[in-house]
């Protein structure tokens, strides 16, 4: 007889990561990963499991790997055994996405610094503020919070949503709701990574630039031709030739357009 097991990590602050059961032959009893390794081994745990808070976990919930390059990263926040059973289950079973679980909000606060960047799963109709969760970690810019609520408070929903919640969703909804609002700040939060990466990377090639070539730079911006940049500079049109072509080499730009790019991407105005 196949005697399943699951893969068991235990995660920041006694979150708890998600991912495959399997029977002993190797083979994906969840329809999820093929294989649930930690470097490069699989993982076993018998038993009743329980996190260091002693909140039981269910031997049947899907157990992610843990977060490594390449992932999305998920948490979710319930007090409610069954619910976080249940929102792990509708995530857990991809590929791409590392989903940790938490009883309390507090709990994962406490180590959030130490955390990648993902989606927090909040349940409106659970003790404490929530309003105040999401404008704390919206703060941060490094992530954003799915708030689940009830049919009978709309109320809250809207405020999460002017406190900075990428969504709101009466539960319990569709799975495909759940994982299309989660891919949404998902997606959010890596398109503002990436601009202000972006941005820093522009700030540090702008602060390359000596006073006389920002003044060149600043004339560009304005619209003005080399003539009367060299006017206002009372400088010879050839030098601010010179000073355009140092600059435009120091940006890594090939074209007037390629220079304002990247004064625009640094917050020059």
């Amino acid at each position: 007889m196949n005697a399943k097991a699951e893969g068991l990590q235990q995660g920041h602050n006694g979150g708890i990561y998600s991912g495959g059961s399997h029977d002993d032959d190797g083979s994906d009893t969840t329809g999820g990963h093929n294989r649930d390794s930690f470097n490069g081994r699989r993982a076993l745990h018998t038993g009743s499991p329980t996190d260091r808070n002693g909140i039981s976990i269910d031997t049947q919930q899907q157990i992610e790997k843990p977060p490594s390059h390449g992932l999305r990263h998920c948490y979710i926040i319930t007090a409610d055994e069954k619910r976080r059973r249940d929102v792990h289950k509708m995530l857990s079973g991809r590929a791409d996405m590392a989903v940790m679980s938490y009883p309390t909000r507090q709990l994962f606060l406490d180590g959030v610094s130490d955390m990648d960047q993902g989606c927090v799963i909040l349940f409106g109709d659970e003790q404490g503020d929530v309003e105040t969760t999401v404008r704390q970690l919206s703060s941060t810019e490094r992530f954003l919070c799915l708030v689940l609520t009830s049919e009978d408070d709309i109320r809250l929903a809207i405020e999460a949503m002017k406190a900075g919640a990428a969504d709101c969703l009466i539960y319990p909804c569709p799975e495909g709701d759940i994982q299309k609002s989660v891919d949404n700040a998902l997606n959010q939060i890596r398109e503002h990574i990436a601009e202000h990466s972006e941005q820093e990377e522009a700030k540090r090639q702008i602060e390359r630039l000596t006073s006389r070539e920002r003044d060149v730079l600043f004339g560009l911006m304005r619209g003005k031709s080399n003539k009367m940049i060299a006017i206002d500079l009372e400088i010879s049109p050839r030098t601010v030739e010179i000073y355009r072509a140092h600059l435009m080499e120091k940006l890594g730009a090939h074209s007037l357009s390629d220079t304002l790019k990247v004064a625009f991407a640094a917050g020059l105005n």
